[in-house]
């Protein structure tokens, strides 16, 4: 296995191999008890609610005026993904998709640009433009990252160190974390003896 295992594996249904058929027949003006007849006909042997279900998309389709080049199918995760990259760290492809979503959804384009700023402000060490972020988030509570920029504020000598000086706890917490898994590894296992070794051999 080259890849990891799909949590959503696509199943072939009996319904796929008599698609085009089912729209065709629904075209024409067929109703749905009509089209499950015919295409038993044609050697259909799966269910009446799996030719109901093709045929009511395609109604709804058609009602609202949807057509498969305007559907655009992006998991959350994957949104979630774009909506936190830099500009420059996205491809074409994704590039155009998250587009075509600013399109369809524009309060989306707001939260974007909102995680662009602060993303720029972070990377940049820039104290003044993150100041302005966090004032802007701050002057409502309908914006998306009030709650956060409350917290930020609340320790905000220790966010403003983070910009002005290039000094960090940032070993010194990785390191006290390393040796708390440890203790909870070997919990009713080891002794002093063992957990001595391991902390300084990093077995």
């Amino acid at each position: 296995m080259k890849a990891p295992p799909l949590f959503h594996r696509y199943r072939n249904r009996p319904s796929d191999l008599y698609h085009d058929q089912i729209i065709k027949l629904e075209q024409e003006g067929n109703t749905v008890k009509e089209i499950y007849n015919s295409i038993r006909e044609l050697g259909y042997r799966g269910t009446y609610s799996a030719v109901r279900t093709i045929i009511e998309r395609v109604r709804k389709e058609r009602k609202y005026g949807l057509s498969k080049e305007q559907k655009i199918h992006i998991s959350r995760k994957k949104l979630s993904s774009w909506l936190w990259k830099l500009e420059e760290e996205l491809n074409r492809d994704a590039k155009d998709s998250l587009e075509q979503c600013f399109e369809r959804y524009p309060s989306l384009k707001s939260l974007y640009c909102t995680i662009q700023a602060y993303r720029n402000a972070i990377q940049n060490k820039d104290l003044a433009s993150f100041l302005q972020w966090l004032k802007e988030q701050l002057s409502s509570k309908k914006n998306p990252f009030y709650y956060y920029a409350l917290r930020l504020r609340s320790d905000f000598q220790a966010v403003k160190n983070s910009f002005l000086s290039t000094f960090s706890n940032g070993l010194l917490e990785g390191q006290i974390n390393r040796l708390k898994t440890i203790k909870r590894i070997t919990y009713g296992r080891a002794g002093l003896k063992t957990l001595e070794k391991r902390v300084l051999y990093r077995l």
